[in-house]
């Protein structure tokens, strides 16, 4: 998926159609900042998405969009 000029300016602007586009596109790239490794007791090493740091980077994601600036 491709972001547009249109679809970023309406997230800026308060849309949540709009940030909900932002946040799917950007998903993977969050999901890989929320990865946490464990070792479990047999050695083997666990990796998965901690779900609660996933929602707290979406969340200072939205708060941050007012501040950004889109150029054409």
């Amino acid at each position: 998926m491709e972001l547009d000029y249109n679809t970023a300016r309406n997230a800026i602007k308060g849309d949540s159609k709009a940030q909900s586009k932002l946040l799917s596109h950007y998903d993977s790239y969050i999901n890989a900042l929320s990865i946490r490794v464990k070792v479990r007791d047999d050695g083997t090493i666990y990796r998965y998405v901690d779900e609660d740091m996933k929602a707290e980077i979406q969340a200072q994601y939205l708060e941050a969009l007012p501040k950004c600036r889109v150029f054409k």
